[in-house]
């Protein structure tokens, strides 16, 4: 993660590129889980329908093209969020990721849907045994 010096420039104000790659680190963590199963294209159409439905509050956001991997889709994302100031890379975020979970949770099911997403951000402080355990307390 980042540390506060990591996310500001010379002049004490937000790091746009900074800000960008921390807001994308959940995103990597959730593609790496679903990709093995929905497979990149699945998710990169899975991600571009959350981006069309958020669109008229945060049109700076639509691709100019369709993502062929999740590589490329965070690649563009990052640069398109490093645009506009963190606040408002923030909520489109936010937005997007809320979005996201809703359409997932209605193609596989919320239980799934909850379950791969706590792994998927599940901090690296957790240990393995940790996280399994606190999944089979549910």
């Amino acid at each position: 993660m980042f540390n506060d010096e990591d996310m500001t420039n010379s002049t004490g104000a937000p790091d746009p590129s900074a800000v960008s790659r921390e807001l994308l680190q959940p995103w990597r963590r959730i593609a790496q889980h679903l990709c093995p199963l929905i497979g990149e294209s699945g998710f990169c159409a899975l991600f571009g329908r959350a981006v069309h439905v958020i669109g008229p509050d945060h049109a700076w956001l639509a691709p100019q093209q369709p993502c062929r991997a999740p590589a490329q889709l965070f690649a563009l994302l990052e640069e398109r969020m490093a645009l506009v100031d963190a606040e408002r890379a923030a909520a489109a975020n936010e937005a997007l990721l809320q979005t996201f979970t809703q359409l997932l949770a209605a193609l596989i099911g919320e239980r799934l849907t909850q379950r791969l997403l706590e792994s998927a951000t599940a901090t690296t402080d957790t240990a393995p045994g940790q996280q399994k355990n606190a999944q089979e307390q549910k």
